[in-house]
This record gives C-alpha cells, structure tokens and sequence, in this order.
C-alpha cells in the first residue's frame, strides 16, 4: 500500500527538472530555422504557395508558379503568408509555422497527458515526443504534416480531456468538446479530409470495443459540428462556387484516387509504416513495442478508457496508410503523439526510471552514425559527391558523438533516474538539429538556393526565365518570381488545364522565343543538356550542379 501511495503522490508532480529541460528543448528545437535552404520538392513547394499569395494579394485560390493548385487546404499557406508580411521571406519564416505547431505539440502533450494520467506522465510524455526521431526531424522541415498532426492531437486530447470530466464537471467537458471540434476544423483546414476521417473512425472503431455510449451522448454534435461547419466549410464554399472544377479535383482525385491508385508513384510494401514508426520512434523503438502490444486498457468495458481510445486511434492511422497505394514517410506523423502520451505513462509507472533500452537504441545510432562518418566516401554518387560527402561529415560525426556522450552517461547512471533521462531526451534532438544543420553540405543538389544567385546576378526582372521540361520547386522561391514551363507538367498538369496559355507545350515554341529574345535564362535538367547543347541555340553556361544546368542566352 505504501508504494502504491507514493506512486499516486508522485504522479501529481511535476519533474524538479521538468521546466528547465523544456527551456532547453525549446531553445534548441527553434535554433537555426533558416540555416539549411529549402529542400526539393516539398519545402520548395510549401514556402512558394504562400509567397505568390503576399505578392498577389490573392489569399482564397492557392497558386504554384501562377497555376491553380489545389492539392491541398490553405490553412498553413495563410499562416506561413502571415510570418512572411511580419518577419519577410525566407527560409526560417517559412519553417515557422511547422516548427511552432511541433512545440505547441509537446506542451499540449504535457498538458494533456498531465490530465488523463498524471502529471509526472504527462511531462515524460512531452520530453519522450521532444527526441523521437521523426518528430524532430518533420518538426524542422516546412511540410503540411507536422501541422496536421498535432491539429489533430489538439482535437483528440481534448476530447479526451472532456469525456474524463463529463460526470463531474459538464461545463468544463462542454468547452473542451468545442475546443476539440474547433481543432478538427484546423486540421481539415491543413490537409482535407483526414482531419475528420482519422478521429472520427477510431472513435467508432473505440465505441465499439470499448461499450463506451455515453462517449457520443457528451460529444456536443450539434454545436460541435456548427462550429465544425463555421470555421472549415467557408473556403471549400468559396473555392466550389470561384472553380466549380475544385471539388471533383480535390476530393475524388486528391483523396480517393491518391488512395486507392498507383499513379503518384508512391508506393510501399503492406509493412512499409512499421519500418517507419520502429525507426522514427527511435530511441524509444523498443518502448514503443511494449506499449503497442501491452497498452494495459481498464479492465472494465462501458466506461471511459483513455488508453484504449489512443491505442485504437495509433493501430488505425497505422492499418489505414499501410493499405494505402500512396506511401511516404510524413503520413503517420499523426501516431506520434499518441504514442509519446502512452510511452509517457508507461515510463512513470517504473519506479526506478529505468531507460536501459533506450540507451541501447541511443548507442546503435551512435555507433552508426560514427561509421558513416569515418566512411562517407562510400556513400558518394553522381547526386552526392565525395566533396559534398566530406563536407557534411563534421556534422555526421558530431552527432554520433553527442549521442555518444549520452549513452556513457546513462551508463555512469546504470541507465536509470532524471540524468539519464534527460541526457538521452537532450542528446537526441540536438543530434536530429546536427544532421539537419549538416544537411545544408547537400543544398547544390537538394536547393535552387545557388541557382537561383547565378541568375540574379544576370537577369533583371523583365528578362524571361523558363524551366525546360523539369521543375525545381524552390528556385521561383528564390527568384522571387514565376519561371515559365516549357513541356514539363508534372503536379501543376491541373493548374495548366486550366490556364494552358501559360504555358508552352512544345520545345519549338520555346525556341521561337529564345532566339527572338534579348536576354533570357534557361534551366535544363542536368542528365538532358547533353542534347540540348548539340542544337546549336546561343547559350552559355552559368550555372552548374549535380541536378541542374543554367543558361543564359548570348
């Protein structure tokens, strides 16, 4: 009785080293934002969107290099526009809304998880999604996910905080039932239809099992789906009546057709996500399995049962995206917060903090990322050269031994208490900080970022600047500017549908206008120039990378 007593004392505690911790999490998570230049395609892509809005004034009707695109919701376009009318355009402003959604993440973790299983859990929770690996990594990359995710965790959190308080406090399970539907509309608003699909199906799935009908009698349906209705209906209905072509686009074929077919190109085998979720839970793999085969439910069905709803939730998102014809890494973000809340209160509940395996995975990267270090050169190919390798190695290295040092200290601990915790949790970020700081050794193939300095420094803003059957995503970031297409279409085939005299279909028509124009820059796809230098057009070289070819009319 006494331990049990101690137990339910401590779980209302907020770690002695709790607060300070987080300061440092924070102060590393938001370093260096606009270190590293944009990645292609995606983040070249997220920061162009809300670029072309500032510059166009035009916020309903997402717009890729001057075509529709409707692919996605424009919360996050309007929110990283916001920070580039605040703060400017650049690569930090565009990552911002990505990175502050990914913190907001961790502290509603904590406070969460602080709800439903006690505040030492609920803090353990918070630091355990600070260091998963493919947290941290996705929180520092400008994408849609990261956004999504924790829209959706505010969603399900607080519904989960409200069904615990539904029989003493209908108030306070009102307001969060609100709070949890408003959030559903943010993440609708973020990525479609998933912001509703995931919840809502779990819940049905949880009922179900759980025998949990008082669930839906304390939901607030009806206020809940008006607020639902008033915060994320507005702008399908403005797109619908602007494009009558916007909803057949986006819901059968950016959703149905995305799911159910091969033609993105982004398959997987059935247990691709599993290889995901082991190596981005890392270095909590080994807890992660524990909890997801052992996630100790209420052994009485009919009422509330947190635990069993975030299980469900975490299994669903995971069978969901495996049955998928579209794969790709970022889609089951969504599991890890869930998984950190049910990872937090399984490590609360060991009495001697014990974080041996973790520890172990900690030395398996360390030691892998040590070797790959010393043994770059054998990484290299026609994308990433030895140079570029050798450049990045520091960081490779650094990273490896920062992990390093926490591990030896956690052995100085015998892998148990807050010093052992707290250097694995700390260790873990900053290497996920090291290698992305270090992944700027690889912008000449990754970024435009240089291509677009060489054609600054011999265009002005009247001469025409055309992609030539390819499309490098963050170049008109930089430029500042739309680029022209010549043949290509790729993703932005809707847009030139719809607006096809902004485009030239036929490289005869590019020529016409290359040799009739004073001064003109083209960029070719490196593995295609070859053929293009043999026609005999005036151009010279200005820039070249191992992805790309820039030329300037003579």
């Amino acid at each position: 009785m006494a331990n049990e007593s101690s137990e339910a004392v401590s779980q209302q505690q907020r770690p002695p080293w709790g607060l300070a911790l987080l300061i440092v999490l924070g102060v590393l998570w938001f370093s260096l934002l606009g270190y590293r230049d944009l990645n292609e395609p995606d983040e070249g892509r997220y920061a162009e969107i809300p670029r072309e809005m500032v510059v166009s004034g035009e916020w309903l009707t997402p717009r890729l290099d001057g075509f529709n695109y409707f692919e996605k919701p424009p919360l996050h376009y309007w929110a990283t526009a916001f920070f580039y009318q605040q703060w400017g355009v650049h690569a930090a402003s565009s990552r911002l809304w990505g990175a502050l959604m990914g913190f907001v993440g961790i502290l509603w973790v904590i406070r969460v998880g602080s709800r439903l299983f006690g505040t030492t859990a609920g803090w353990y929770a918070g630091m355990i999604l600070a260091s998963l690996f493919l947290y941290g990594v996705l929180g520092h990359f400008n994408t849609l996910d990261m956004s999504t995710s924790v829209w959706l965790m505010l969603g399900m959190g607080a519904l989960m905080v409200a069904q615990t308080e539904r029989d003493n406090n209908p108030r306070a399970c009102r307001n969060n039932m609100l709070l949890a539907w408003a959030a559903l509309a943010g993440a609708c608003l973020s990525k479609g239809v998933i912001g509703l699909l995931l919840p809502g199906a779990s819940l049905i799935l949880y009922t179900l099992w759980q025998r949990d009908w008082g669930l839906w009698r304390h939901m607030q349906l009806k206020w809940g789906i008006l607020l639902f209705l008033l915060l994320s209906a507005p702008w399908f209905v403005a797109m619908s009546r602007l494009h009558p072509e916007f909803l057949h686009f986006f819901f059968i074929h950016e959703h149905l057709e995305r799911y159910t077919q091969t033609a993105h190109g982004r398959g997987g085998a059935g247990w691709y996500f599993i290889g995901v979720l082991l190596l981005g839970s890392m270095p909590w793999s080994h807890r992660s399995v524990v909890v997801l085969l052992r996630p100790g439910f209420a052994e009485r069905a009919g009422g509330f049962d947190p635990v069993r709803l975030l299980w469900v939730y975490m299994v669903f998102i995971l069978c969901f995206f495996s049955l998928s014809q579209s794969k790709l890494i970022p889609y089951i973000l969504p599991l890890f917060p869930p998984l950190a809340l049910l990872l937090g209160r399984h490590l609360s509940r060991d009495s001697l903090l014990a974080v041996g395996w973790e520890s172990r995975m900690a030395a398996i990267l360390a030691v892998s990322l040590l070797a790959a270090g010393t043994q770059v050169a054998l990484f290299a190919n026609r994308l990433y050269p030895v140079a570029m390798l050798l450049d990045a190695r520091p960081w490779i290295l650094a990273a490896g031994s920062v992990l390093g040092v926490a591990v030896g200290i956690s052995l100085w601990q015998r892998c148990r208490g807050a010093t052992a915790l707290a250097s694995l949790v700390v260790s873990t970020l900053l290497a996920v900080q090291l290698l992305a700081w270090g992944a700027q050794s690889f912008s000449a193939t990754n970024s435009s970022r240089q291509a677009a300095t060489a054609i600054a420094a011999v265009a002005d803003a009247n001469t025409p600047v055309y992609f030539v059957d390819c499309y490098f995503q963050s170049l008109p970031f930089y430029l500042n500017r739309n680029i022209v297409l010549v043949k290509y279409q790729g993703e932005l085939k809707f847009g030139i549908q719809q607006e096809p005299e902004k485009w030239l279909a036929e490289e005869s028509r590019f020529q016409e206008q290359w040799l009739a124009a004073p001064q003109a820059v083209a960029v070719f796809d490196q593995q295609d120039f070859a053929a293009w230098s043999l026609r005999g057009l005036p151009m010279r070289t200005i820039h070249v990378d191992p992805k790309r070819v820039v030329v300037a009319r003579r």
